[in-house]
């Protein structure tokens, strides 16, 4: 294969502007009969893509198998969802996909499936390592009926095809996964170059942390530590990197884990035998084992295998530190940190965890269901696992994403997907023009984070009490979002649950006054607390201030310098591009997570966290050794 140029890079985006919207105008049901039809092909190729896995990504052949189970999913799901989120909304035009090479199959596919169901053109950009199954999938693509200039293929390097891509300003939005800091370059490039509204959904990757109470079954917890830990050579995003064990059971459980690591193969990925295959290159063999030089050299080693002569393998290792603070960054291998806590020291261990400032996975094991809930309610992680092991996320039935540092959201494999690729024709209004206020003022009147009112399950009844017939359709749209619990479909003996949270601080700017209102109707409405800044945003929220809400206003307009300091979780805006890309580009110069510009008026969906909860409902109770058979 050869990898494109920076030219051909340019050619790809014209060739895919001019094809969009002959393929938007394709009938929806027309575009989800075709992702069947890939599916089906994917079936009928399955044993050349598991082939292809352990050829180029190192898979063992159980991965392998999941990988295509995955990647089959994806598309029958999005077929199956896509006609909900086609409502008022258009397609977006030309989307690029940069998927890794750790799902080089499953998250290669669904980013494309999701972009080209709904009505967008694709150019897809593999991760070096494993182009050769991404070129496989994209001719079977083809075969199934997508036409060429719909879904281009570029391979490459980042700085070559990856960049100039995501700079071209004629896209319109990226979905990657991959590290934190390059979602933030590609966030900026948007910001300089695409429309303010172009879209990014990063998946980013984080610390993940499990914690092991004295009430749980030590054969089930550590069985399922050693697949969250080093299944797939702990290559996964979802894989645990910090493990929290309650002193009282510390002892019997490292005891156990310490074993069962030992019971591990490693080894050749083309052996069924094999339980952790090789990591993805050299330089990750070099930077792995270099670690774990490093942590074993100061007397922190708890247990390490033996990696077999040759190749590029990496000994499963654990290592003891005192907690998740220990931890600079992610060691993206089969590598285990394991700390132990006091019984009365959990919330400090969910606060130490929360403050690291990501939030993708997370698993629990216990058998006290307040406890449970105790730590769901506090843990900020897209994807929380009890009593099973936290990777292995199942389409439609776990959605797949995180927060904070760990991502934008939506989830992969959820119901809130596809609506991301799709946009709101939107109103042209004036930016509002006023008084600029100072950064200091506008900080110091953003209310507080309210546990009271996001409690509140009243909080639609409220506003429409004060509304008085006021923003319909917001408040029709808010309603219309169901926060959940939502049951989501498993196996029997397994609950799955989506729920939305709200994201924390929103800023409100309006530009007219439909549009101040509506967002903050928005906002409120899922548990979010607001600040509008307007020139009337008095006058606007009066029916709001004062009544016991977590709102407030502010008359004036801000200086979108302001944004890169002030403490919000999001900013909701309308007015001219100008305005926007200057909010929007100060938003993106912050530190920490990605803070969404907001700029569709009716998308209450915008303004919540989603948190998929996993519960093994057979570890609940009940005979010991059934559930240390389950």
């Amino acid at each position: 294969m050869r990898d494109a140029t920076e030219e051909q890079a340019a050619e790809a985006v014209g060739l895919a502007l001019a094809a969009q919207p002959a393929w938007a105008a394709r009938p929806v049901g027309e575009r989800a009969a075709i992702l069947r039809g890939i599916a089906d092909l994917y079936e009928t190729h399955a044993a050349e893509f598991f082939a292809l896995a352990t050829r180029e990504a190192g898979k063992t052949l159980a991965d392998g198998i999941a990988e295509v189970r995955e990647a089959v999913d994806f598309l029958r799901y999005y077929a199956n969802e896509a006609r909900q989120a086609e409502k008022d909304t258009a397609a977006r035009g030309v989307i690029v996909c940069i998927s890794p090479w750790n799902f080089p199959l499953a998250i290669f596919t669904g980013q494309i499936a999701a972009a080209l169901v709904t009505g967008n053109t694709v150019i897809a950009k593999p991760a070096e390592q494993t182009s050769l199954i991404a070129a496989r999938a994209v001719v079977l693509m083809h075969e199934a009926g997508i036409p060429q200039d719909v879904i281009q293929l570029l391979t490459g390097d980042g700085p070559t095809v990856g960049g100039p891509l995501t700079a071209d300003p004629r896209i319109a939005g990226v979905c990657f996964t991959g590290s934190t800091e390059v979602a933030r370059l590609i966030e900026g490039q948007l910001a300089r170059n695409a429309a303010p509204d172009a879209m990014l959904i990063a998946e980013t990757g984080g610390l993940n942390a499990m914690i092991v109470d004295s009430t749980a079954l030590p054969e089930q917890a550590v069985r399922d530590i050693v697949a969250s830990a080093f299944q797939s050579a702990g290559q996964r995003c979802s894989a645990l990197r910090m493990l929290y064990v309650q002193k009282d059971v510390e002892k019997r459980v490292l005891e156990m884990l310490e074993g069962a690591m030992h019971a591990l193969t490693v080894g050749d990925p083309w052996e069924i035998s094999t339980d952790v295959g090789p990591v993805i290159d050299s330089e990750a063999l070099e930077g792995i084992a270099g670690y774990n030089r490093r942590m074993t050299d100061q007397g922190r080693l708890i247990t390490a295998l033996d990696a077999p002569q040759g190749g590029r393998h990496v000994a499963p290792a654990a290592f003891r530190v005192s907690g998740i603070d220990e931890l600079e960054r992610e060691v993206f291998g089969p590598v285990l940190h394991v700390a132990s806590f006091d019984a009365d020291a959990i919330d400090e261990v969910i606060s130490a965890v929360n403050a690291k400032g990501y939030g993708l996975t997370f698993g629990l094991h216990t058998r006290i269901d307040a406890r449970a809930q105790h730590i769901i309610d506090r843990v900020h992680a897209g994807n929380i696992y009890v009593n099973r092991n936290q990777i292995g996320a199942i389409v439609g039935s776990q959605p797949f994403g995180g927060e904070g540092l760990s991502g934008t959201g939506p989830k992969a494999g959820g119901p809130h997907y596809l609506r991301r690729f799709r946009r709101a024709i939107p109103d042209t209004v004036a930016s509002a023009e006023g008084s600029v206020l100072s950064t200091d003022f506008v900080a110091s009147l953003m209310p507080q984070r309210d546990g009271a009112w996001v409690g509140r399950s009243d909080r639609l009844a409220a506003l429409r009490r004060l509304l008085r017939g006021k923003a319909t359709e917001a408040m029709a749209a808010a309603a219309a979002l169901d926060q959940g619990p939502v049951d989501l479909p498993g196996p029997t003996g397994e609950g799955n649950t989506l729920m939305l949270t709200p994201r924390g601080a929103v800023l409100c700017l309006g530009a007219d006054e439909p549009a101040l209102l509506a967002q903050a109707v928005q906002a409120l409405a899922v548990g979010n607390v607001v600040l509008a800044v307007h020139p009337d945003a008095s006058r606007i929220l009066k029916p709001l201030l004062g009544q016991g809400l977590p709102v407030a206003a502010a008359d004036g307009v801000i200086d979108p310098a302001s944004l890169k300091s002030l403490p919000l979780d999001a900013v909701a805006a309308g007015g001219d591009d100008g305005w926007l890309r200057a909010l929007r580009l100060a938003l993106a110069g912050r530190s920490g997570p990605i803070v969404p510009l907001i700029t569709e008026a009716l998308y209450p969906a915008a303004y919540v966290h989603e948190r998929a909860i996993c519960v093994d409902t057979t570890a609940a109770g009940g005979n010991a050794s059934l559930l240390a058979a389950v």
